[in-house]
């Protein structure tokens, strides 16, 4: 892990959105290659526009999280709580490529697992893509356990989507 400055973590606000957006569209370029950029584009602005944001953010039953090093925006974790099912997720962690590596994502997962337990939750659930195998090596280490598999659709482009938990 590469050394560590001042970290911080704060709930996302309205002010927030277009960092929000940045780290979700820096991350997705980055990472998905395997989608074409199109897709990630029209997947981005259909789900994460101003309006979009504006209802998560209002969502009594959704979280963001931002992470900050040295007051820099690095990553940010939304977590969804899903009462039908009685399940908690990660519904997304994204860490700017030039921030991996600092323990970041750990940093987050850790402030999900606090919550959920506050929460009164056993396990925290969240998928990845298949794909994305350097994610998917990432929390099978942390004791991420993958027991379903689903497709997502980003733009045009159709990928299988893992779905797992780890217990806490």
């Amino acid at each position: 892990m590469k050394s560590q400055n001042n970290i911080s973590l704060h709930n996302w606000t309205e002010k927030d959105f277009p960092v929000v957006r940045n780290i979700l569209l820096t991350t997705w370029k980055d990472t998905y290659s395997f989608i074409p950029e199109k897709d990630i584009v029209t997947y981005f602005e259909n789900f994460y526009s101003e309006d979009r944001l504006i209802e998560i953010l209002n969502d009594p039953f959704s979280k963001g999280i931002i992470v900050e090093v040295d007051s820099v925006p690095a990553g940010w974790l939304k977590l969804f709580e899903d009462l039908i099912n009685k399940k908690f997720f990660v519904s997304s962690l994204y860490i700017l490529p030039g921030f991996q590596g600092f323990g970041l994502g750990k940093r987050l997962l850790n402030e999900a697992y606090s919550i959920a337990k506050e929460k009164q939750y056993q396990k925290v659930w969240l998928g990845v893509m298949k794909q994305n195998t350097k994610a998917l090596e990432w929390y099978k280490n942390l004791g991420f356990i993958f027991v379903e598999e689903e497709p997502f659709q980003m733009g045009l482009t159709e990928v299988m989507h893992l779905i797992g938990y780890k217990t806490i």
